[in-house]
């Protein structure tokens, strides 16, 4: 329990700028850019790697161009700039603190901008891609831009890459041969974006991505109490979500806006400051396990999806002709806008139990990754549940790798669109195999019936217990209704779970004739289908997908729950057996009370204030809660029913004990003995302690900003 999460800001040039950010405490990382002057270059290395300060540098190349500049995209001659060999001597100056420089930075926007950004280079950056007719050349085009790029900047020295951008598009970055993903953070769904830059870090095994967060330009409307209040979220969301180095771009120097300008001086700035001065403390203080966050669900990011998840409507970048505008298949990521909600209560078909409780509000341990389809068979295998909702234009190579892990023990989410080789938008659905797939659904799709409104009943239970399906009597309402088009099928061994329906009486021989829903065990796995030709984001699918998903959110849920408002946002990280749980109230307004459900006992009523953010340890069957966050576990030994534990802590406080087993515990905590019975909620107060080794970090007036002499110089971006 050793590693801290780099926390930091984006500065001015120059040695002059990083003594500063070292003076304001504001943490260990910076962004920065590359001075021409090779002294004031090495100069800034070698300080950085004496004060062991992280360092990146911003782009080498003026967007869209093979033209170089710096700071606010100056261009500059090349023969003013460094050749390889002395730019490669500046990155070795930095030795291990010099993480690498930006390039490509914002290359989605190629795919996310609107298109009147992007034709003959009107704002000044990126041009609109090559035109194409289909999916296939359209990633190739996307790919050989940045590949060409990246050829190049390797030709002005070797260093490691990273972009800087906020959409879903990371693993074609990564494909391309970016070393770091760096989110953008703040522009779009922070869920979704986060999701996606970690499921593309773990499927092209980057064990290090970031996050940049845009709090100038994206962090609200003005400085009001939502601006700071959003600030310290996106920091403490940042860190539970898994990022490994968490930096601001903008609104600490300095803020303008609408005609109003803040400097550095003036007593918002230093508020921001002071936000991120208190995080990197907390950064420093407390250590976050490496291997995390746990995920369970996969929302698979298919082959060929150029879904970019921000702003722009049209798909790949293309802007001519109709095909090319957002529809069914990309209006499937529509459904991650929910995840986090909790149903409303006169929804009859959520179903759940006292002893499991709703946990409609939140996926399995609080986090879902967006998964390349790309990704090895290992890779897919540690998600327990895999769900399919935009493009994928099948292959052999895809099919093998999904029977591969649903027979290891995988439950995998299809509709019949996703099994289709078409790379052509403006053409109908081409079946893989001629839609024999009986060998992993066990089903033959003979056809495409016709599209109606037709409603679905289901009539028999998953052989998955956990997944607890909406079954009830066969006559009754239709439930679900929507425009459909149905997939004429033949069961050749799945289990039909659901049938289309119209009418209120209904026999299990009509439904069982007509699958809407089916289910195919596959050695230790379960494949379902979705027997409709309908894309699952089709308008007349979204009954029946909302239920469905919120039925996997509850049946892939583990032996560790949070239940309680779905605007507490929590991850889980394992390490050695011990469990930590971070919990964060994203509220602005007030505080939420919730319970932690752990294999079926309940540590009822943690209290989080609004935008703070709670620890919980859990380890051999004793959880323990700090009511500070500012705390650091040094060991917890335990041996049978003897817990001997010890945390550094920045102020007294108190410890919510809960011992879950069925014995008694007897537990020493920083010398002080309790004795806990089976089942039994205690507290315990315990005074500060500090860690000798990071005594800076353990000063009470840690927060409290120096006095610095300033000077105006203009950020990276």
């Amino acid at each position: 329990m050793n590693y801290h999460v780099k926390v930091g800001a984006s500065i001015s040039e120059g040695l002059e700028a990083v003594k500063t950010f070292k003076r304001l405490k504001l943490g260990n990382f910076i962004l920065t850019n590359l001075p021409l002057n090779k002294q004031e270059a090495l100069a800034i290395c070698n300080f950085c790697r004496e004060n062991k300060i992280c360092f990146v540098f911003s782009e080498f190349l003026y967007r869209g161009t093979f033209s170089l500049y710096r700071g606010a995209r100056k261009k500059i001659p090349k023969s003013q700039f460094y050749n390889k060999e002395t730019l490669e001597e500046i990155f070795r100056a930095g030795g291990e603190y010099f993480f690498g420089r930006i390039t490509l930075g914002e290359v989605g926007g190629m795919l996310y901008w609107p298109k009147e950004y992007l034709i003959k280079r009107a704002a000044g950056e990126y041009r609109n891609l090559p035109v194409v007719k289909n999916v296939l050349d359209a990633k190739r085009v996307y790919m050989e831009f940045m590949k060409k790029v990246i050829d190049f900047e390797k030709k002005l020295g070797e260093s490691k890459l990273l972009d800087a951008d906020s959409n879903m598009l990371f693993k074609y970055h990564l494909e391309a041969g970016i070393d770091i993903p760096l989110l953008e953070a703040l522009p779009g769904d922070s869920n979704l974006m986060y999701a996606a830059i970690r499921g593309a870090a773990r499927a092209y095994h980057r064990k290090v991505w970031g996050a940049h967060i845009a709090m100038a330009c994206y962090g609200g409307m003005g400085l009001d109490a939502c601006w700071f209040k959003r600030w310290k979220t996106s920091l403490y969301y940042s860190f539970l979500a898994g990022a490994d180095f968490i930096y601001l771009e903008s609104g600490h120097f300095g803020y303008a806006q609408h005609g109003k300008i803040y400097d550095f001086h003036r007593s918002e700035m230093q508020k921001s400051r002071n936000i991120l001065r208190e995080f990197n403390q907390f950064s420093q203080i407390h250590s976050r396990p490496k291997n995390g966050p746990k995920v369970r669900i996969g929302f698979v990011y298919g082959n060929l999806d150029g879904t970019p998840g921000l702003w722009n409507k049209y798909v790949w970048g293309q802007f001519k002709g109709r095909k090319w505008l957002s529809g069914p298949p990309e209006q499937g990521w529509d459904y991650l806008d929910r995840v986090y909600h909790k149903e409303e209560w006169f929804k009859e078909w959520v179903k759940g139990y006292q002893n499991e409780g709703d946990f409609s509000g939140n996926p399995p341990y609080g986090q879902y990754d967006i998964v390349p389809v790309e990704s090895s068979a290992d890779i897919l295998g540690k998600y327990g549940c895999l769900i399919f909702l935009g493009w994928n234009t099948m292959s052999e190579e895809i099919y093998q790798k999904l029977k591969t892990y649903v027979s290891s023990g995988g439950h995998l989410i299809m509709a019949v669109p996703h099994l289709s080789t078409h790379i052509d938008r403006a053409n109908d659905l081409n079946l893989y195999r001629k839609g024999d797939y009986h060998d992993l659904f066990g089903v033959i799709v003979t056809g495409k019936g016709k599209k109606d409104v037709v409603g679905v009943k289901y009539f028999n239970e998953s052989s998955l217990p956990p997944y607890k399906f909406p079954v009830w009597r066969i006559n009754t309402d239709p439930r679900f209704l929507g425009e459909i088009t149905e997939a004429k099928v033949k069961i050749t061994g799945a289990k039909v779970l659901a049938g289309y329906s119209n009418f209120y009486k209904s026999t299990v021989d009509e439904l069982s004739k007509s699958p809407f829903l089916t289910e195919n065990s596959l050695g230790k796995g379960k494949a379902f289908l979705i027997n409709t030709f309908s894309y699952p984001g089709e308008k007349g699918m979204e009954l029946f997908m909302n239920n469905l998903l919120r039925v996997i959110y509850l049946g892939e849920q583990g032996d560790l729950r949070i239940i309680g408002s779905d605007k507490i946002r929590y991850s889980v990280y394992e390490e050695s057996g011990l469990i930590t749980i971070y919990l964060l109230n994203t509220e602005f307004d007030g505080p939420h009370l919730i319970d932690i459900w752990i294999k079926g006992k309940t540590f009822h009523s943690l209290k989080l204030p609004a935008t703070e953010m709670r620890l919980l340890y859990y380890y051999q069957d004793l959880a323990i809660s700090p009511e500070d966050r500012f705390t650091d576990l040094k060991f917890w030994k335990a041996k049978g029913n003897r817990h001997e534990i010890e945390f550094f802590s920045l102020r007294n406080q108190k410890l919510d004990i809960y011992n879950l087993s069925d014995n008694k515990q007897n537990v020493e905590i920083n010398g002080k003995k309790i004795f806990c019975i089976s089942d039994s909620r205690y507290s315990l107060p315990i005074k500060r302690r500090s860690d000798p080794s990071r005594r800076t970090f353990f000063d009470l007036n840690f927060i409290k900003e120096p006095i610095v002499k300033y000077k105006f110089g203009e950020l990276p971006y």
